[in-house]
């Protein structure tokens, strides 16, 4: 009874400093705003506005829907505000970094591993790995960039999993129950396939574990791995169905993983210079002089790791985990981006555990206190960069000034920091960083030509943004929203036949573009087809709701065609949407005097003015005439 109870304090303490910890180094990270993808899949998302239609959220991602529901229930309870997003962030990271601990403490329980040397720091072991894989610095792109919950979260299933499933089997060994942590291990393995798709090397995962720890060949039972591997296909189908991958094979983005593994060596062991959006060039051929070199010294790891597995498998396990885990970003299948701090999220588990053994065998039999002082120093030098790498993340101006000062190069950061700039009301900056953007880029980037070009617009200069709207189609005739806008530029100068085409073309470039519907209607309101203008205007409706102008244009319509009713229905569900806009108080008042009822008209010009609009004196006038008052 009493070594139960210790037992269980013991586990208390370990869970107590991993929650400790985790929550120190991440302190500073709470209020960091939405950075990069999260404006795409977060803050601009439709799909994730309503937990309680799960279909959209499935329709917009089928690989990923686990994730998007999680960030459907974030916005439920927490809409825009980025704490209850880093708080989950942090939880699952947490959890993952338990996980790593239990995971270890059986690893050490397996009969490949009871009588090794090792076994007697076991505890010391698993909870450094543990730390380690928590604090290092590498995980706070996980962990802090909120989108990248999908690689916590997928590292959290796939972790669970394996360690459900070596329970599963150690327990069969020993003739206990195992069925139940067994199955558990199947469901979790489901939950990660629909997470994230580097969980497509769970199965060999798994068979890498009952290969190293599970005793002598004859103990050794693969079948029990064979639902896992009945369940790999999954995620290449998903992917054919979504179409957001290309499965085609890739040799020049091969050749480059093969130096970009050892880019992730050196930042797992020295974790300087972290760069959000690294300047990696594609490698040419085989033959050059950087491939061949980083293909030597891989080739060389894989030996020492066949030839050290006999006696000492808990490293040559480790290492393998790193380069498995790895494989779906680093092979054959090439991705947008070659390399990505992120992308070694569960590889910091293989390097966790190969650290804290390395210096287990190295120092653990001569000095149990000089391995754990080495431990502490390791883990306390990778915490307190973590947490110095945070307050890089706090503001995206620093974040996008760090990375632009690293990938000086780069057309990407400048976009991205030009983006910051003019959400900031510094139209200057912004379209300077743009032109960076562009001037490294000329050729492939629409989206710094559009932005560009909108900043232009916002400046009068309306020909510059012409052109930029004009070049931004001309790169990517698939972007809707040049388009629009070049589209707004011809109705402003009476150019409704162009206009018309322009929209035209935006909508059936992107059928969900809300504001190309209503541009639409304006162009069919101002050309006197009223009917047609409704229609355009309601669907901008259906598809955003919270459109406020498709409201004001719609009620507009209604009241020209004499359907005040209506009119000020629409101009209502306008107030309701965003009570800050004037012009439906001023729209719905001018109705109010059409139909005499000059008191409701009163209060939606002292509304108005509430909000800063001074009606026209003619209005005021004809409303005092009218109704006989003067105020």
């Amino acid at each position: 009874m009493l070594a139960r109870t210790l037992d269980q304090n013991y586990k208390l303490l370990v869970i107590g400093l991993i929650l400790v910890v985790g929550f120190f180094i991440y302190s500073n990270t709470f209020y960091s705003p939405f950075y990069f993808d999260d404006n795409k899949f977060i803050v601009n998302n439709p799909a994730i506005r309503n937990i309680l239609d799960p279909v959209a959220i499935w329709n917009f991602s089928l690989t990923r829907f686990i994730v998007f529901l999680s960030l459907a229930l974030n916005y439920h309870f927490h809409q825009l505000n980025v704490l209850g997003y880093h708080f989950f962030n942090l939880l699952i990271h947490l959890g993952a970094a338990s996980v790593v601990w239990r995971l270890v403490m059986l690893i050490f329980s397996t009969p490949a591993l009871r009588e090794d040397k090792l076994s007697k720091n076991s505890k010391s072991i698993a909870l450094f790995t543990a730390l380690i894989f928590l604090a290092h610095p590498l995980q706070t792109e996980s962990v802090t960039y909120i989108w990248q919950r999908s690689t916590c979260l997928a590292g959290f299933f796939y972790l669970a999993c394996v360690y459900l499933y070596l329970k599963s089997r150690v327990a069969q060994i020993a003739k206990k129950p195992w069925l139940k942590p067994y199955i558990s291990s199947i469901l979790l393995a489901i939950l990660g396939l629909f997470t994230k798709e580097n969980t497509v090397t769970l199965p060999a995962a798994i068979t890498l574990c009952e290969f190293c720890f599970l005793g002598l060949d004859k103990r050794r039972d693969y079948k029990y791995t064979i639902p896992f591997w009945f369940l790999f296909p999954v995620i290449p189908a998903l992917l054919y169905l979504s179409r957001s991958y290309s499965l085609s094979t890739g040799w020049q983005y091969f050749l480059t993983q093969i130096r970009v593994m050892m880019t992730y060596i050196r930042l797992v062991f020295i974790p300087l210079r972290q760069n959000l959006d690294y300047d990696y060039p594609l490698a040419k051929n085989f033959t050059d002089l950087s491939v061949l070199w980083a293909f030597v010294c891989l080739s060389g790891i894989m030996v020492s790791v066949i030839r050290v597995f006999s006696k000492y498998r808990i490293i040559s396990f480790s290492v393998l985990w790193f380069f498995l885990t790895l494989l779906p970003d680093s092979s054959f299948v090439p991705l947008e981006d070659v390399i990505f701090e992120h992308r070694l999220y569960l590889s910091i588990v293989g390097f966790s555990l190969f650290l804290t053994s390395l210096i287990g065998y190295s120092l653990g039999h001569r000095s149990f206190r000089a391995m754990v002082a080495v431990l502490l120093i390791v883990t306390g030098s990778y915490a307190m960069l973590t947490y110095r790498r945070n307050f890089t993340w706090q503001d995206e101006i620093r974040l996008w000034n760090d990375v632009v000062a690293k990938s000086p190069d780069k057309a990407r950061p400048y976009y991205n920091r030009g983006v910051v700039y003019w959400e900031r009301g510094n139209v200057e900056q912004a379209i300077s960083d743009f032109s960076k953007a562009i001037a490294r880029n000329p050729n492939n980037y629409a989206l710094a030509y559009y932005n560009r070009g909108v900043a232009y617009d916002e400046q009068g200069r309306f020909l510059e943004a012409l052109a930029d709207y004009t070049r931004a189609i001309q790169v990517n005739p698939s972007l809707a929203e040049p388009y629009n806008n070049r589209g707004n530029l011809f109705k402003r100068a009476g150019n409704l036949a162009q206009a018309y085409i322009d929209f035209n073309k935006a909508i059936e470039v992107n059928p969900h573009l809300a504001e190309a519907y209503v541009n639409r209607g304006a162009v069919y309101a101002l050309q006197g087809d009223f009917n047609q203008a409704i229609l355009d205007f309601s669907k901008s409706i259906e598809i955003n709701p919270g459109y406020v102008i498709a409201y004001t244009n719609r009620g507009n319509v209604h009241a020209h065609q004499g359907d005040f009713a209506q009119a000020i229905a629409d101009f209502a569900r306008g107030i309701a949407v965003d009570p800050g806009y004037a012009g439906n108080y001023i729209h719905r008042g001018h109705v109010y005097l059409k139909i005499k009822e000059y008191d409701k008209a009163w209060a939606d010009v002292h509304k108005a003015e509430e909000l800063g609009y001074v009606f026209q004196p003619e209005f005021i006038a004809q409303l005092k005439e009218a109704s006989g008052k003067s105020d």
